[in-house]
């Protein structure tokens, strides 16, 4: 802060700043957390396409099935793929390829904690019908399954079946914050149009909830949690922030590194960089346009 002298712009590197220096990524990081989570937020995109897979078993299929005392089984030729839930504790739950097994889901005694635990995969290959059999001497209840006619690039990208997809935020992107408000868009099931979604649900700020019919990409703008600074950052990595954002991160590194030193100028520092993030906390009027379509028909 007061080391560089004359004509030069490269900071010392000696024994009295590297103590600032090494303390620096902290403080950037704080100030970068509390710029881009309260009143300037940094705005990116995600694109999630909701396809249609079919189910094998047919279209009626979202509905619950119970089993006690008896067993339970789902047939499909041509399969590659599955989805089900299920709760209870089933003395027996296996998928089967013809008459081999090649997939045993309850291979050990669990608890039965109620809650409905989710099984999804891609199908090995082999001959023959593929079967989900359940067995249950306990009540057993098993909802949503489903046999896709394809396999998936690995278990975890099976899509599940449901009435209602559940997006969160939190499992898609790596540095999602919030949803922000009013910001999802359809692209239609071409994705050459254009318009504010309306048929969809919010949990929460993190998870949106799209109808399993309502085909195409959506365009959902979320806020972002600011890049973390390391020692290791280059000195020319340009951060993704506004030049009103970036400017104030310095007063709040120099009133951090200077508490120590001089409190009462350390203070000063800090004053300047509340007085910047309350500027940044007052909501600017932005003009929006856009398109709609009428559900009574009239145009």
């Amino acid at each position: 802060m007061f080391s560089i002298t004359g004509s030069s712009t490269a900071i010392p590197n000696d024994s009295a700043t590297m103590e600032y220096v090494n303390a620096m990524p902290a403080a950037c990081n704080e100030a970068l957390q509390l710029l881009s989570t309260a009143g300037k937020f940094i705005i990116k995109e995600y694109r999630y396409f909701n396809y249609l897979f079919e189910n094998l078993l047919g279209k009626d299929t979202f509905k619950a099935y119970s089993v006690v005392n008896d067993s339970l089984a789902f047939t499909a030729e041509g399969a590659m793929s599955y989805y089900f839930n299920i709760t209870g504790l089933p003395t027996s739950c296996k998928l089967y390829v013809g008459e081999e097994v090649v997939k045993d889901f309850f291979p050990e005694e669990e608890e039965n904690d109620s809650s409905f635990k989710t099984f999804k995969g891609n199908i090995p290959e082999g001959e023959g019908e593929i079967s989900l059999v359940i067995e249950a001497r306990t009540p057993v209840v098993v909802t949503n399954v489903c046999f896709y006619d394809c396999a998936f690039e690995d278990d975890t990208k099976v899509p599940p079946y449901e009435k209602y997809i559940k997006i969160k935020m939190s499992d898609v992107v790596d540095d999602f914050y919030q949803l922000a408000p009013a910001e999802l868009y359809d692209l239609g099931a071409s994705g050459n149009e254009y318009i504010v979604a309306n048929k969809y649900f919010q949990e929460a700020d993190n998870t949106l909830v799209i109808p399993r019919e309502q085909v195409g990409m959506y365009v959902i703008h979320y806020r972002a949690y600011p890049q973390q600074i390391t020692l290791a950052t280059p000195d020319d990595t340009v951060l993704s922030l506004d030049p009103e954002v970036a400017a104030l991160i310095p007063l709040y590194m120099a009133a951090e590194l200077y508490k120590d030193d001089d409190n009462a100028i350390a203070t000063v520092y800090r004053n300047e960089f509340e007085v910047g993030r309350e500027a940044l906390n007052q909501s600017a009027m932005i003009p929006k346009r856009e398109k709609f379509n009428p559900s009574s028909g009239w145009a």
